[in-house]
């Protein structure tokens, strides 16, 4: 029973490494690698490394057969539905020069509008494949030309064929699923804060208050009332900082062993890795209530999860995990 993945902002990329990117200079490139791309996407491959049976779904574009070459080439499971417009490519230059540091600056073009009858087609073929299906997992923004609140739409779809929801989304996107009832909500904490208390609490994964190593009792409190008014699972991830897990108003925090600063290459695509790896381990786990999930079952998933997420870390590409991987 596959895991379906839905991307509806999907598209290539490029990552490009160079030594160190100096603004308004001709810069040679080390190296660039090309590969399909989007949230969904990276989701669904990380659970194909894991061994679980997964599927993408996405829009086409006039690019297409490009990106299915490559989906091909690395053995990825992805379907296209047919639509206008080019699918995106975004870029992730990678700086490696041990004089100023490791860093990484990401340039992400807008996504080219879907056309009308792509929507519907894309609700057909989701309605065809959940009967056998184990999740579905909604995970990132949605292209242009969408009709509004689609992706409640495919999490109502999931619910009435009694398949959990799985879904990675912010802002009122994820306020409209949270009506379908998810069986679980992966964000990272800062998102988590401005979708739901952007007027109490400011900063972001790296700075301000929801960055210290120990958050504030105001914070789990709010996070703990949250919780409360939604019937779903949420595993709020902070970087290299601990991983709040709330249901119900009960609260756990998880630690982190962080990566140490030399061993982070690319941390784009390590919440992808990271949910990929928790519900790859909740599958494992023979989970049979998703709809009440416990913090038992949501803990004992976040080690395989970090796992991933730190892997992918340790390389370029966004969605990989590192050759090794499998033997750790």
């Amino acid at each position: 029973m596959p895991v379906i993945s839905i991307c509806l902002s999907p598209g290539l990329q490029r990552s490009v490494i160079i030594d160190t990117l100096i603004a308004g200079e001709v810069n040679r490139l080390r190296s660039v690698v090309v590969d399909v791309a989007g949230k969904g996407v990276n989701v669904c491959r990380v659970l194909q490394r894991l061994g679980i049976d997964a599927l993408c779904l996405a829009q086409g574009g006039s690019n297409s057969a490009e990106v299915l070459a490559l989906a091909d080439a690395e053995g990825l499971k992805l379907r296209l539905i047919a639509s206008g417009g080019t699918l995106r490519t975004c870029t992730s230059v990678i700086e490696t020069s041990s004089l100023t540091g490791r860093r990484v600056t990401e340039l992400v073009e807008p996504s080219s509008a879907v056309d009308e009858s792509c929507a519907a087609a894309m609700s057909e073929t989701v309605q065809a494949l959940l009967p056998t299906a184990s999740a579905l997992i909604i995970a990132g923004s949605q292209a242009p030309g969408y009709p509004p609140h689609y992706q409640a739409q495919l999490a109502s779809l999931a619910r009435q064929a009694d398949v959990p929801v799985v879904a990675d989304l912010q802002g009122p996107a994820l306020i409209e699923v949270l009506a379908k009832r998810p069986a679980l909500v992966k964000i990272n904490l800062a998102e988590f804060v401005a979708t739901f208390l952007a007027d109490r609490f400011q900063g972001g994964e790296h700075g301000g208050m929801l960055a210290q190593p120990v958050l504030a009792e105001d914070v789990t409190a709010a996070i703990a009332q949250i919780s409360r008014d939604y019937a779903t699972s949420f595993v709020l991830t902070r970087g290299a900082n601990s991983i709040v897990l709330a249901r119900d108003g009960e609260l756990r925090v998880v630690a982190v062993m962080p990566l140490a600063v030399g061993e982070v290459v690319n941390p784009i695509g390590s919440g992808d890795s990271f949910l990929a790896g928790m519900v790859a381990r909740l599958l494992q786990a023979g989970v049979t209530n998703w709809d009440r999930l416990s913090l038992d079952d949501l803990e004992d998933a976040t080690a395989l999860a970090t796992a991933c997420a730190q892997s992918n870390a340790r390389t370029a590409r966004p969605g990989f995990l590192e050759t090794s991987f499998a033997l750790r």
